[in-house]
């Protein structure tokens, strides 16, 4: 199932295997993962803020801090199951942490749940913030063009388009002779720069 996840995704399950062990619970449940996702700027709480209001809800653990993977409580699975969901209805072919969040917020009870609603946050808005800052990601990413290994993210820069020109205009291919048929050339681009 983790092989969609990204490496921030995974670290999220991780961390929250992490935290349920330091919280001494024989289980990893939608409170662990929520304290491994504070990071989510739409959530706006630090981790350790995250922990307290999730051990003042249900309580230190009594289970000894052994090492390897705890189970998943149900609900922490389906929302992991539903965060693959939520990115693939989004059409982002990754998930992300901020997916991992939306899977939380489709639990219909669990503690996760009441630690949000008692910090004040509506699971609606605090939706639709996640799915703006998902989005706005996405657009990002698909402005960010690499040429050769180089990491080109700023399109619409008069410098970034001609590198990005070159780069068409190096390769030789259909787009290249595309190109010099309307006079563009390697030469008129380095001309410009």
């Amino acid at each position: 199932m983790f092989e969609r996840f990204t490496e921030p995704a995974r670290q999220v399950v991780t961390v929250a295997q992490d935290e349920a062990r330091m919280m001494r619970h024989a289980h990893v449940g939608t409170e662990h993962l929520l304290v491994a996702l504070a990071d989510v700027p739409a959530l706006g709480m630090s981790r350790s803020s995250a922990r307290a209001a999730v051990v003042k809800a249900v309580g230190p653990g009594d289970e000894p801090d052994e090492r390897g993977p705890l189970p998943f409580t149900g609900a922490a699975q389906e929302a992991l199951d539903t965060s693959v969901h939520e990115s693939m209805k989004l059409g982002h072919d990754e998930v992300e942490p901020g997916h991992v969040l939306l899977g939380l917020l489709r639990q219909r009870d669990g503690v996760a749940l009441r630690v949000l609603a008692a910090a004040g946050h509506s699971p609606r808005d605090l939706r639709d913030a996640v799915i703006a800052g998902l989005t706005q990601e996405a657009l990002e990413d698909a402005l960010t063009v690499r040429v050769g290994r180089a990491l080109v993210g700023d399109l619409g820069n008069f410098r970034t388009d001609a590198n990005v020109l070159l780069a068409i205009l190096d390769r030789n291919g259909p787009m290249a002779a595309w190109l010099r048929e309307r006079g563009v050339d390697e030469v008129a681009v380095r001309r410009l720069l």
